[in-house]
């Protein structure tokens, strides 16, 4: 099946693989993240979530939203307070000026791509009103904004189109640390307007995918044998098999599962007189309801992606420069 899907995966880019900046569209198909961590600067919380969604917005209008299974590339935001004034007004009002600065940026390789400013004004009976009230009379759609996406669109493109045996090493030298999640998330990241890159990096994603369940196929094996020996009974045998039964069956170790499976049905049947025909078929039904479950090879990386997010807590640099 996995052979099956990546042959899928690959034939609509089989007569595409060229370093093309392509159409309008394709522009429009690199998915960034949004993120203004807790740390920048002192902008009260509903605050920050409205500028974000703000500028989330503008950028899916601009076929840039989503968030990636390998956020390399993302949009962040810094908001400074260029004048503070309170009005001798009941109750009093605090009135602001700010200076809103965007960024897209390279996470991992700590570079700036694109950058954009503009000044905003707000007022309130405290500092959340006044920031929301600044952020909410805040137009994102304005030429400037979308210089600044385009900015970092090509920039990314450009870095995918001149790097791509840097991104192809780099994920099997993570393979080759066991470190299969980040990998094969480095390599599904590559946008599909990449189209040279895009298509090599699916190609490379498949030997790491078979390491990754080979991998995983050794450590479930351990792990079957282990309570099996510790308790060779049915209990036994149907924790053993509940471990078993998660084995891809395209793994180079399924047949060594398929033989325990057997070795423990023939142990259960001799001892305890059961009928290990019904276990088996539970075994079975599980195996290929596992194979159904594995709709994409790039389905690992998204969920390393989830599960390993960085804090962008050091992202601090970007407004240090």
């Amino acid at each position: 099946m996995k052979k099956i899907f990546f042959f899928l995966c690959f034939l609509p880019w089989m007569g595409w693989a060229q370093n093309e900046l392509g159409s309008a569209n394709d522009l429009e198909r690199i998915p960034l993240d949004v993120v203004i961590p807790d740390q920048v600067a002192n902008i009260p919380d509903f605050a920050r979530s409205l500028l974000e969604s703000r500028i989330l917005q503008v950028v899916t209008d601009n076929g840039m939203g989503g968030e990636g299974a390998s956020p390399r590339f993302l949009v962040t935001a810094k908001m400074e307070t260029i004048s503070k004034d309170i009005t001798p007004t009941t109750p009093p009002m605090e009135n602001y000026t700010f200076e809103i600065y965007l960024y897209i940026v390279d996470f991992v390789d700590k570079n700036i791509l694109s950058t954009v400013s503009f000044p905003a004004k707000g007022a309130g009976i405290n500092p959340n009103k006044a920031y929301t009230n600044a952020i909410n009379a805040v137009s994102l759609k304005n030429k400037n904004v979308k210089k600044f996406l385009d900015d970092g669109k090509r920039k990314i493109i450009e870095y995918y189109n001149s790097r791509c045996d840097f991104v192809i090493t780099r994920a099997q030298s993570l393979a080759a640390q066991k470190q299969f999640g980040q990998a094969i998330a480095t390599l599904s990241g590559v946008p599909e307007v990449c189209k040279d890159c895009y298509t090599r990096c699916l190609q490379a994603i498949g030997p790491i995918y078979q390491q990754f369940i080979d991998h995983d196929c050794q450590i479930m094996i351990a792990t079957g044998s282990a309570i099996w020996a510790a308790q060779p009974n049915t209990e036994g045998a149907l924790l053993a098999g509940s471990v078993l039964c998660r084995i891809d069956p395209d793994s180079r170790c399924y047949g060594q599962a398929q033989g325990i499976m057997k070795e423990m049905g023939a142990k259960v049947l001799k001892d305890e007189q059961r009928d290990w025909n019904f276990f088996v078929k539970v075994w079975d039904d599980n195996v290929k309801l596992e194979a159904l479950r594995i709709k994409a090879l790039r389905d690992v990386g998204v969920a390393w992606g989830a599960n390993q997010q960085p804090t962008y807590n050091n992202i601090l640099w970007v407004f240090r420069r």
